[in-house]
């Protein structure tokens, strides 16, 4: 089977919704911010004469800077992990050198410290996060102590440097002003989670309540009135045994019937609820077996290196997957569904068709999106819906690797 590769417009958010757009705007400002201070200091190393401090701090940014460039580099590629390591380092490395080059500027260096904490640390996992804002904790003691450290040495070395406390109180504001706006991006994002998840709770448990109706609708119209009718049969069955064995004879064949018949629907009605298959061999065994019912031709690749996800994230890309691949299939008037399932940066999944598309804008808010998009939120990932008139339409589902089993 073909993998097909989304274009970038297709492919949807990054791995935690927002996160990637968050990280990359952090980095450019950071470069931006990074390069403009190498400038100010040299302009400055040149109007008060040479200074080593000064030229040392100098070197530090300029690495720092190239360091960011990696990184941005990195997050443009979806390698966010490693974005957010190179940034953490390059910025662990700028504060620690702030302090030993010139210790008056330590209480900038303890800001700069702590900036990624509240930025960068959302694309980690739980335990790497964790793991660095302990280390965090601890680099704030040693950072103070080398500051301390140093200051007696190297105010004796540089008695006469003007303006100390105009560049502490600049750098200061500039790094408090990017800590503050880190900690409004924060309390924003957690208030929209809330709002969202609240939402979303009260449609799921309205869905919920329909399902349960449906499946009483279901077993009353289907399998009850079988059974019924099967149990109105057997009595004419055994008293037309004796009687007239020819009769018995087809009423065998017509209880036989019937009985077949509620099983076929039992069975498809246990399939809706939770597949048998899905429970015993994951995505990768129920997934194609769902493609086998659709009238396009569908492909269907799951490459799942770390195996299996957890059973609610397991179960919501399967019923996402199967809902908009019976969409496509009853609506897209295309020529082929394709469905990807890979865990190579999180869980990312895709259902897309080339057939004649909608207006994704105008129909954001219908009942099939929004029942996607929250079955696969309530699992912790995120779920985008990109369709162009006459292109194709494509559903995209994301769960970062904190969502999933370590």
């Amino acid at each position: 089977m073909r993998r097909v590769r989304l274009p970038g417009w297709v492919r949807g958010p990054g791995p935690d919704g927002s996160t990637e757009a968050r990280v990359r705007a952090y980095l450019v400002l950071n470069l931006g911010a990074i390069w403009l201070s190498v400038v100010f200091l040299v302009v400055l190393d040149q109007a008060i004469g040479t200074s080593a401090s000064l030229r040392q701090n100098i070197v530090a940014l300029v690495l720092a800077g190239f360091s960011y460039g990696v990184a941005l580099v990195l997050a443009r590629r979806e390698h966010l992990r490693g974005a957010a390591a190179t940034a953490l380092v390059a910025t662990w490395f700028v504060a620690f050198s702030l302090a030993w080059a010139t210790p008056f500027t330590t209480p900038v260096a303890l800001l700069v410290l702590h900036v990624p904490s509240l930025i960068l640390t959302d694309a980690l996992g739980l335990r790497l996060r964790t793991a660095l804002l302990t280390a965090t904790i601890g680099l704030t003691g040693a950072l103070v102590a080398l500051g301390e450290w140093r200051r007696a040495a190297w105010t004796a070395d540089h008695p006469d440097l003007p303006m100390t406390p105009l560049l502490v109180g600049f750098f200061t504001v500039v790094v408090a002003a990017v800590l503050v706006l880190g900690i409004r991006d924060a309390v924003l994002r957690l208030a929209r989670s809330r709002d969202e998840l609240e939402d979303s709770r009260a449609r799921l448990a309205g869905a919920s309540i329909e399902a349960r109706r449906e499946i009483e609708r279901d077993l009353h119209d289907g399998a009850q009135q079988r059974l019924t009718t099967l149990a109105v049969d057997l009595g004419r069955l055994g008293r037309a045994v004796d009687r007239d064995p020819e009769q018995a004879r087809a009423l065998v064949a017509a209880v036989q019937e019937q009985l077949a018949e509620a099983i076929r629907e039992l069975r498809d009605l246990a399939h809706g609820i939770y597949p048998p298959l899905l429970a015993e061999r994951g995505l990768a065994g129920a997934l194609p077996a769902a493609a086998r019912r659709t009238t396009l031709p569908c492909v269907v690749e799951v490459e799942l290196r770390g195996g299996r996800p957890a059973p609610e994230v397991e179960a919501a890309v399967y019923f996402c997957c199967l809902e908009a691949m019976q969409n496509a299939d009853r609506h897209s008037g295309g020529s082929l569904i394709s469905v990807s399932v890979d865990d190579e940066h999180g869980l990312r999944f895709s259902v897309s068709d080339d057939g004649c598309g909608f207006d994704a804008a105008a129909r954001a808010g219908a009942s099939g999106i929004t029942g996607m998009r929250d079955r696969i939120q309530s699992a912790g990932g995120v779920l985008e819906v990109h369709s162009v008139p006459e292109v194709g339409t494509s559903v995209v589902g994301v769960f970062p690797p904190r969502s999933l089993p370590h």
